[in-house]
């Protein structure tokens, strides 16, 4: 059965489902063109989720949730790097966290990454009948429709806060009122770093961890009076390109390691200068007109470039790519390395054999 599609045609609780009643076990994709996710499945259950996203790694999860302190965790991963140990059995081993504490801890940051997912607005999701080499198993899997149920509260609760905080370009700063008395860990980053005028996203890159959870700590704040909206300024508008963060520390833990030979991870500046042409093989789900009138688009005539970048609506360029990625995992999607017609004049003038059985 075919499983694959874009985000929004289809709800995140919808994509939980479906491996669960189908009782499947491999991984189920989503991505954008600057993150992926994979929630592996064990007959139905959820068993982990592995991110490429550094921010998201076990040990951050640690530290922002109070479970252990910067030097403790540095020892942890150096023992990883010696012995190739997983970061929570190495955490054991140490005496740092007890066998229950590192299995709750780890059941908390897998469901933390599956919720994130439903904060995605654009990308594209399919299903492999494969499990990836990387990440830590839980010995007890969660439900998937607990986890949809927490993912919607999520959603909502995300709206919620946007209703104040609308962008990433909202400037905070320290407010009148004193910090609370028992801070967690999370909020003593968050002011440790908000010590003068700081954009959100600008922020974020100081505290890492869930940026759900960093959002609702900074709502907090606010609502207590310890921060305050100063100014905001223009939402900067995403990178296509691959985001690397000084995580040094994290790139310890090989286990998190999710650019393996098998998944590549490459800057989108390297792909834009080809012109794709769509070849429509018939399978998948049928595209709406609008997503056809796009597809008849990618006829080699133009590059990658000029159909997501230049000339389209800021709003209108993550779809764009979105529709890309998804004819490109489907395999209908060629990208030639010069413009169709001159391949064709080429074909004319010195009658390659390669060219000759492309463009017959």
């Amino acid at each position: 059965m075919e499983f694959s599609g874009r985000l929004g045609a289809v709800s995140m609780s919808e994509l939980l489902q479906w491996p669960h009643n189908e009782r499947r076990s491999g991984s189920l994709v989503v991505r954008t063109s600057r993150r992926e996710k994979r929630v592996l499945f064990e007959r139905g259950l959820v068993v982990g989720c592995v991110s490429g996203d550094p921010a998201e790694y076990f040990g951050q999860h640690l530290l922002l949730n109070g479970f252990l302190e910067r030097e403790p965790l540095l020892e942890a991963l150096s023992l990883c790097r010696r012995s190739g140990a997983r970061l929570g059995t190495a955490l054991v081993d140490l005496g740092v966290l007890s066998p229950e504490s590192a299995s709750w801890a780890l059941a908390k940051h897998v469901e933390e990454r599956v919720c994130d997912l439903f904060l995605w607005r654009h990308g594209v999701f399919y299903f492999l009948q494969e499990m990836p080499e990387v990440g830590d198993r839980l010995t007890e899997p969660l439900d998937p429709l607990a986890l949809a149920l927490e993912g919607t509260r999520w959603s909502d609760e995300h709206d919620r806060i946007r209703e104040l905080l609308v962008h990433d370009g909202v400037v905070v700063r320290p407010g009148a009122a004193p910090p609370p008395d028992e801070p967690s860990a999370l909020e003593e980053r968050i002011l440790n770093y908000a010590d003068r005028a700081r954009r959100l996203d600008e922020l974020y890159r100081a505290v890492q961890g869930s940026y759900f959870r960093f959002l609702s700590a900074v709502y907090r704040l606010l609502v207590a009076g310890v921060l305050d909206v100063e100014a905001l300024e223009e939402e900067l508008e995403p990178k296509s390109d691959v985001r690397m963060f000084d995580l040094l520390l994290e790139q310890a833990a090989s286990e998190e390691v999710l650019f393996s030979a098998r998944h590549l991870s490459l800057p989108l500046e390297w792909l834009d200068r080809f012109f794709p042409l769509w070849v429509n093989t018939g399978e998948g789900a049928a595209p709406t007109a609008e997503e056809l009138a796009f597809y008849r688009r990618l006829d080699g005539s133009r590059s990658l470039r000029e159909l997501v970048l230049t000339d389209v609506e800021p709003g209108a360029r993550q779809e764009r790519m979105d529709l890309v990625l998804l004819q490109l995992q489907q395999g209908q999607l060629a990208l030639l390395p010069r413009r169709i017609e001159e391949l064709r004049s080429r074909d004319r003038g010195f009658r390659k054999a390669w060219v000759q059985r492309f463009l017959k």
